[in-house]
């Protein structure tokens, strides 16, 4: 039942922070001056927007990493005490 609740948890976690990341997305194409829309981009740098979200999705990829692993011991740690 813990574990369960433990994985429901952790796909909520998943699907909102995709749901950000989705709508980080949409806020940077609105912010694109019209006049950029549907020119070729030529530049050798990325847009300074799509490094921040790249470091953000790194971030969060590197948090969620981490609850797993969280979840894991915790479910490792609850079966450990079922058996005592």
């Amino acid at each position: 039942e813990k574990r369960k609740r433990e994985e429901e948890e952790k796909k909520r976690i998943e699907e909102e922070e995709k749901k950000r990341l989705e709508d980080q997305q949409k806020q940077i194409s609105v912010n694109i001056a019209p006049e950029d829309k549907g020119k070729q981009v030529v530049e050798s740098e990325p847009h300074p927007l799509v490094l921040v979200l790249q470091e953000n999705f790194e971030a969060h990829q590197v948090e969620q990493e981490k609850l797993k692993e969280e979840v894991k011991n915790l479910s490792e740690g609850q079966q450990n005490v079922i058996k005592n």
